[in-house]
């Protein structure tokens, strides 16, 4: 009979082509196949070292032998060479993948072999030596050939022992020690043909050091066995040194969330191998509420460092269509909570659903985050260059520590059959060489158990680190990663229409209106504090604030009348309780206050239902539309300061105002004293926007459905032939000229939308158009009724508003939490503005919260109003002709300016007034905060440079420079400060400011976004 021996059929002609592109199940079967032939009773039966061969030669059967054939080989075998080798007396493992599956079929050869010795007269406690001359030759492990014969070292005892059924604790956790061995050795030998390099274990050792301690762990000795492997994984480690000499990291992310079991997070917190947890504060607070005793060990885990935990808002919102303030609230919301779980947060910023954007550098690094995950777990487009550590460089330029290497599935067989191209591929390309394995708490995956237990002897394929560990001892990249906002675009839209999700657009529609809604209301409540010399309430509408944002994050988007209720009330106290401080001793006649929650000077429009006697145009108003006939319809053009206010009166003895020379409107025509709106007969759109002084048209608009695909629509008095098109048709079936007043303008159309090839009806609209004098605004509002759904890609197939200009060379821009930012492609996300801008000409379509669009050609962009999914059937937009800075058309429309009925007036400062100033328009104040005070106490090389704060009363302001302007600025204010400083999200003191008078200087830099704390003395 043959001597007793292993080998692993492969599908390949070497190690250098070895297959690393597998299914899970092949690639599992394949590593399988050489962990199990390191197992320890398999390694003291054979007494050789086991061996892999080429699947399309295998070996002559004979008894005593062990063939592994992995599933992915099976293709390569003569036809019945499996049958003819049972036959023949040899054990074959195919036909599995489970490691255990496998191992059982296995160790049958040995009870095998003893039998055959047994029949043919053999001492069965000894192992034939005969070699095999008749065979193929066989090719070692490693097939660079057998290295010098060495001796085990000669303190380490080899111990003799007997082939016996075993299966003890102790034994069984040995076993998988080696079978870890195995594993590491063909990952050590794929990485080095990977690196280029030739195998250069010295086998023969290798197999003496394996073979003493697979004897040693049949005897139980742990002590000894233990001592061989660290040779041997010592040996693998030396192997992997040779081409790459300094360490390389695996970092384990463990993603955990409320739905999967959470349990072995418990124990995972007690092991002394780092690792990292990501998860959302919402989610953390969940599984510990449902798992006893895990925040305990988490809190105990981190701050003994063996632990990261990689985090940052509170819930995973749909980052890239947020207002800013809404993304600074669930940053400030997640850290509290960290806080309050486990007693510290996240120095690491990372989530699994999309939420990359060219800002967040800036953002993150005031909020404390030190480092962050530049890579999704999720759909979505994003720069795909990979590093283990980079620079990330924001549009403002804020530097951050990253990674942005695509995580490997930790739970995936084929994960492992790439692991050694992927980490040959982060050693030749990164400064620092490490892969990520990202898994779920539960995890079975025998391999990544491997590479844990391969950590207790050497980290012969890289050292197991934390987040946090990772990049404080990790020297810093020279090469600063910079990418453009054109190079990010979210999967929200596609998320929420797949999952079958309520009003996959007007959810963000609605959010945006109510932030609007609630930062005016923030700041009534904020600046009647600043006024009084009292601190910022910041627990004033915390509730009303959460259900803002949280409503958004519900899938079935419930409704959301009671939170506009308790908005709206909440806006009229603060408001009520700013114009109490501002009208404070005034006499005289009754009026109403204007309020202006923005930093520059807006002109709204004020609705005065019902007075018998319009107020003068002069001061801050500007124009008046009054019709005694319709006295509900009474509403004035007010100029009001930024951040101030403006006072109007009641009723006046002054004449009513008269209609102007030519109509605002008139049969499919508008106008008012900037331009002229001209309405399209046959759609009911609009023709054109048109300058008095001009002949160039600016912009024109019209509704219509987009199909998947073109389609062939015949031509009308031209039988035979057809035109594609994948859009339909707007035909208007009629118009009315509502309101042709003394400041505004109004035409409403109706009609239908079209689809032509089938002459089906889609959708019925009603369009309004309005003007009014002195504002060079286009208001559109649009209802659709009896609607066909859109099905499948919401970016194919929807309803949209569609704008048009004439020149094709002009710019669109968009913006990204209120700053300007150019993009690429089609298809594109914005809440705010879309500007259209050429060298003379400046055209802003405000969508009102509609946040997706498409560009179509190089001088058209549709703005999605339906997609599948959607209930709302009302939309709004406002067209503003060369409005300088486009975010401040865009938040006139959509900021309310409170209007407060008084019953004396004017203010004794004046019909006008305002609290705070900014000398540049494109930077823009967000919001009033509380004073904070510095947290971290100065090093003692910091402590003479370090800026003392005074405990004196005062609050912050937070601004945002919205163009890319790097320039300086004068911020002035109601009284004059003592003390100004530029802090983080954190409060922590960036830099000391100089005062001037009542004037504060602050050097901005592009998009930069900061808060200026003031203080102003003890009164």
């Amino acid at each position: 009979m043959h001597s007793p021996d292993i080998q692993i059929l492969i599908p390949s002609h070497s190690l250098d082509d070895f297959p690393t592109e597998q299914t899970d199940d092949l690639a599992a079967s394949l590593l399988n196949a050489f962990a199990i032939a390191f197992h320890p009773r398999l390694l003291a039966w054979t007494g050789e070292m086991p061996r892999w061969r080429r699947a399309d030669d295998p070996p002559i059967p004979g008894s005593g032998q062990l063939v592994i054939v992995p599933t992915v080989s099976a293709d390569w075998l003569p036809c019945s060479w499996i049958d003819d080798a049972r036959k023949a007396g040899t054990t074959v493992v195919s036909g599995l993948s489970e490691r255990s599956e496998m191992l059982k079929v296995a160790l049958t050869a040995i009870d095998k072999s003893t039998e055959d010795r047994a029949a043919d007269g053999e001492n069965a406690g000894e192992l034939p030596v005969e070699a095999l001359s008749n065979q193929a030759p066989v090719i070692p492990l490693s097939d660079a050939g057998v290295g010098l014969a060495g001796e085990p070292d000669s303190q380490l005892p080899v111990l003799e022992s007997e082939n016996t059924d075993l299966s003890t604790p102790l034994f069984d956790d040995l076993a998988a020690d080696f079978m870890a061995l195995g594993t590491c050795w063909l990952l050590v030998e794929i990485l080095t043909r990977k690196m280029r390099q030739f195998g250069n274990i010295d086998e023969t050792r290798f197999f003496q050091r394996a073979h003493a301690g697979a004897k040693a762990a049949i005897a139980e000795d742990r002590e000894t066995a233990e001592a061989h492997l660290s040779g041997c994984f010592e040996m693998l480690l030396e192997a992997r040194e040779r081409f790459y000499p300094v360490e390389c990291y695996l970092l384990d992310l463990c993603l955990a969330v409320p739905d999967v079991e959470s349990a072995p997070l418990v124990e995972d917190a007690r092991q002394t191998i780092p690792w990292s947890l990501l998860a959302t504060s919402q989610d953390l607070k969940a599984i510990c509420e449902k798992t006893p005793g895990l925040a305990t060990e988490l809190s105990s885990a981190w701050n003994a460092g063996r632990i990261s935990v990689l985090g940052g808002e509170d819930e995973e919102a749909s980052l890239p269509l947020l207002p800013l303030e809404s993304l600074l609230y669930h940053l400030e919301r997640g850290r509290s909570e960290w806080l309050s779980l486990v007693g510290r947060s996240p120095n690491v910023w990372g989530r699994r659903r999309f939420g990359l954007t060219p800002l967040l550098p800036q953002i993150l690094v005031k909020s404390g985050f030190l480092a962050a995950m530049h890579v999704v777990l999720d759909d979505g487009i994003y720069p795909d260059a990979e590093y283990t550590k980079l620079r990330w460089r924001g549009v403002d330029g804020t530097l951050i520590d990253a990674f942005s290497r695509i995580p490997l599935a930790a739970e995936g067989a084929s994960s492992y059959l790439r692991f050694p191209a992927r980490m040959a591929e982060s050693m030749d390309q990164d400064h620092v060489a490490g892969l990520i394995l990202a898994r779920w708490p539960d995890i079975e995956a025998p391999w990544y158990h491997d590479l844990r237990r391969s950590q207790k002897y050497a980290p012969c394929l890289g050292r197991f680190i934390s987040f946090d560990r990772f990049f404080e001892e990790t020297e810093l990249p020279g090469q600063h990663s910079t990418h453009k906002p054109n190079e990010y675009f979210s999967p929200i839209l596609i998320q929420h229409v797949a999952r079958r999700e309520k009003d996959p657009i007007q959810r963000y529609t609605l959010h945006n209106r109510l932030r609007r809604q609630w930062d005016a209301t923030a700041w009534c409540h904020a600046a009647a504090d600043a006024l009084m010399n009292r601190p910022i309430d910041v627990q004033f509408g915390r509730e009303v604030e959460a259900g803002l944002e949280s409503a958004l994050l519900d899938r079935e988007f419930s409704t959301t009348e009671q939170l506009e209720a308790d908005l709206l009330e909440a806006q009229k106290g603060g408001a009520r309780r700013l114009a109490r401080i501002i009208m404070h001793g005034a006499t005289g006649e009754r009026g109403f206050l204007v309020l202006n929650p923005l930093s520059f000077t807006r002109r709204v429009v004020v609705q005065l239902p019902g007075i018998k006697s319009p107020p003068p145009i002069s001061g801050p108003v500007k124009a008046i539309e009054f019709n005694p006939a319709h006295p509900e319809l009474t509403a004035c053009v007010v100029e009001v300061p930024g951040n101030g206010y403006a006072w109007i009166p009641e009723a006046s003895q002054s004449p009513r105002p008269a209609l102007p020379k030519q109509p605002l409107a008139e049969d499919w025509l508008l106008r008012n004293d900037h331009f002229e709106v001209a309405i399209n007969e046959r759609t009911g759109g609009i023709a054109h926007v048109r300058l008095h002084n001009q002949r160039a048209k600016r912009v024109s608009q019209q509704l219509s459905f987009r199909f998947p695909r073109e389609r062939a629509i015949p031509v009308v008095d031209q039988p035979g032939e057809t035109t594609k098109s994948q859009y339909a048709e707007m035909r208007c079936l009629g118009h009315e000229v509502v309101r042709s007043g003394t400041a505004c303008g109004e035409i409403v159309t109706f009609g239908e939308i079209i689809d032509q090839a089938k002459s089906q009806r889609l959708a019925a609209y009603r369009q309004t158009v309005r003007v009014w004098r002195t504002r060079p605004t286009v208001d559109i509002e649009v209802e659709l009724t009896d609607v066909v759904m859109p099905e499948g890609d919401p970016w194919n197939n929807y309803f949209a508003s569609r704008f048009a200009w004439s020149d094709s060379t002009a710019v669109v821009t968009r913006s990204i939490y209120h700053s300007a930012q150019n993009f690429a492609g089609e298809r594109f996300e914005t809440s705010d503005y879309i500007e259209v801008a050429s060298e003379d000409e400046r055209m802003t379509i405000v969508p009102h919260g509609l946040a997706f669009h498409r560009k179509t050609g190089d001088r058209m962009v549709d703005s999605l109003l339906l997609v599948a999914g959607d209930t709302v059937r009302k939309f709004k937009f406002t067209i503003a002709i060369d409005a300088l800075y486009p975010l401040e058309a865009a938040w006139n429309e959509l900021t309310p300016a409170p209007v407060v009925p008084t019953e004396v007036g004017p203010p004794r400062t004046g019909a006008t007034g305002w609290f705070f100033h900014l000398d540049s328009r494109h930077v823009q104040m967000t919001r009033l905060l509380p004073v904070e005070t510095d947290k971290t106490p100065p090093s003692p090389l910091e402590q003479f440079e370090h800026t003392s704060v005074p405990n004196d009363p005062g609050f912050a302001i937070r601004l945002i420079e919205t163009e890319g302007l790097s320039k300086p600025v004068k911020l002035r204010c109601f009284r004059q400060p003592t003390f100004a400083r530029k802090r983080d999200f954190r409060g922590e003191t960036l830099s000391e400011l100089r005062i001037e008078g009542d004037a504060v200087l602050i050097d901005l830099t592009a998009f930069e976004i900061v808060d200026i704390e003031l203080r102003f003395g003890q009164v």
